[in-house]
C-alpha cells in the first residue's frame, strides 16, 4: 500500500482571522464556514497562532472584567470601582484567544506522523505549510476518512 500523505487528505480552502478580529466575529465567521477553527494570521500572511471554536466559547463563557480586559486602568481610589465592571468578552481581539504556537507539518509529511502528532499533542487540526507560506489545514475528521477507507 503506498504511503499516504497530508496532500491528499488536507483543506486547501483555510478560513484565516487577522489578530484583531473581534471573539464575536470569529465566532460568526467559523460557524458561517463550517469549521472549527482557523488560524490567525498577519498582514504579511504569517501565522502567529491558531483559534478554535471551543477556545472562543470558553473564553466568551467567562466573567472578565474591564480591567482584566485591559479596557480601563487607574490608580486613582476612587475610580477603582469601575475597573470591576463586567466586559463584553465578545470584543476581545482574537490575538488575545489563540494558541500560540502553531504546529506545522508539510503537504508531504505522511497520514501516520500527522496523526501520531495530533494524538502526542492532544490537538484536532494541524496548519499545512510549504516554504513558510500557509497552503491548508488537516483535521482529526480528514484522518478518519483514512480509517473510513480502510473498513
Amino acid at each position: 500500500m503506498p504511503r499516504r500523505t497530508v496532500r491528499e487528505l488536507m483543506n486547501p480552502d483555510v478560513v484565516t482571522l487577522e489578530p484583531k478580529t473581534s471573539v464575536r466575529d470569529a465566532m460568526r465567521r467559523l460557524a458561517d464556514r463550517r469549521v472549527s477553527g482557523a488560524p490567525v494570521v498577519d498582514d504579511a500572511g504569517a501565522i502567529l497562532g491558531i483559534v478554535t471554536q471551543n477556545d472562543l466559547a470558553r473564553y466568551a463563557a467567562r466573567q472578565v472584567t474591564v480591567s482584566e480586559a485591559g479596557q480601563f486602568y487607574t490608580d486613582d481610589d476612587d475610580y477603582r470601582d469601575l475597573a470591576s465592571y463586567p466586559s463584553d468578552t465578545l470584543k476581545t481581539p482574537v490575538e488575545q484567544v489563540m494558541t500560540s504556537p502553531v504546529h506545522c507539518v508539510n503537504p508531504d509529511t505522511g497520514v501516520a506522523v500527522a496523526a501520531n502528532t495530533m494524538r502526542e499533542r492532544r490537538i484536532h487540526r494541524l496548519v499545512v505549510t510549504e516554504r513558510g507560506r500557509l497552503v491548508g489545514m488537516i483535521s482529526t475528521l480528514d484522518l478518519m476518512r483514512v480509517v473510513e477507507e480502510q473498513l
